[in-house]
């Protein structure tokens, strides 16, 4: 069974789908708010799976909450939710993610994505009918940033009116049919970019995937497609105080490990900027 979700959040038409694994299952998040800095969204994988990566999940995701809203540093709620973990009791469940923040339309930024990758899958920024892996920089998961001195940072990434960005954990790119054969998520979505298949890209995606995976799947799948289309005008703030009010959560506690994405597509790579 897949659930669907949908909302708009300032300028943002945000879409999930989720199919739950046949067996295990705890540690899949995603949330998305618009806040004083723009508009946040989080992917998150727990390392893990069942009630302790369920109650590790929804630590970050609250923590996520207040941080996002408080928080002017994307990089810094990384690494405030990285300490979050380490001194946490269960510090061996590192949590794979990506931050996003979409700045507010004027700021002179407003053109641009600051993503922030921790251990996480790269997303695919969708443009014109073609699609390429976006290779922000890359950190350790989070509770695991001590790998790399307590460290990361954000990339920039240019983005415009109409452009699409898919986010998704690893029950995606690690999926494997009867054969053992990995997923090909570039070949699928390439084809169906230019069916006529392109308006339903998370339903097509999901059918390929159940169709690849069948009665195997072993870990949760969670896709998030993010569209830039809205108009300038309606972007939605809220005050910069911890009461920030959520304007839609899209939340889902799954199942996940760490991964990557290595199918052979163009590299769309990111500007870095040094977290403070």
């Amino acid at each position: 069974m897949t659930f669907p979700a949908s909302t708009h959040v300032g300028r943002l038409y945000v879409e999930s789908r989720h199919l739950p694994a046949t067996q295990g299952g705890g540690g899949d998040i995603h949330d998305v708010m618009a806040t004083p800095f723009g508009v946040r969204l989080l992917i998150g994988d727990v390392m893990g799976t069942g009630l302790p990566a369920n109650r590790t999940g929804l630590s970050v995701l609250n923590a996520w909450r207040e941080l996002a809203c408080t928080e002017p540093s994307l990089a810094g709620i990384a690494v405030r939710l990285h300490a979050l973990i380490a001194r946490s009791e269960h510090p061996e469940r590192f949590v794979t993610a990506l931050l996003a923040n979409f700045p507010a339309a004027g700021e002179a930024s407003g053109s641009w994505v600051e993503l922030v990758c921790c251990g996480h899958p790269p997303p695919l920024l969708l443009r014109g009918g073609s699609a390429a892996f976006v290779e922000p920089y890359a950190a350790p998961p989070l509770g695991l940033l001590d790998l790399a001195d307590g460290w990361c940072r954000g990339s920039m990434i240019p983005v415009g009116d109409g452009d699409q960005m898919l986010l998704y954990t690893d029950g995606v790119s690690e999926a494997r049919d009867a054969a053992g054969r990995f997923f090909p998520l570039a070949q699928v979505i390439a084809e169906t970019l230019v069916s006529a298949e392109a308006p339903r890209l998370l339903d097509a995606l999901v059918t390929s995937l159940d169709d690849h995976v069948g009665d195997r799947g072993s870990d949760d799948i969670l896709l998030l497609l993010v569209t830039m289309r809205l108009p300038a005008g309606h972007l939605i703030t809220c005050r910069p105080t911890p009461a920030c009010r959520v304007i839609a959560s899209l939340v889902t506690v799954i199942a996940g490990q760490t991964a990557g994405a290595d199918q052979g597509m163009k590299l769309f790579r990111g500007e870095g900027q040094a977290c403070g």
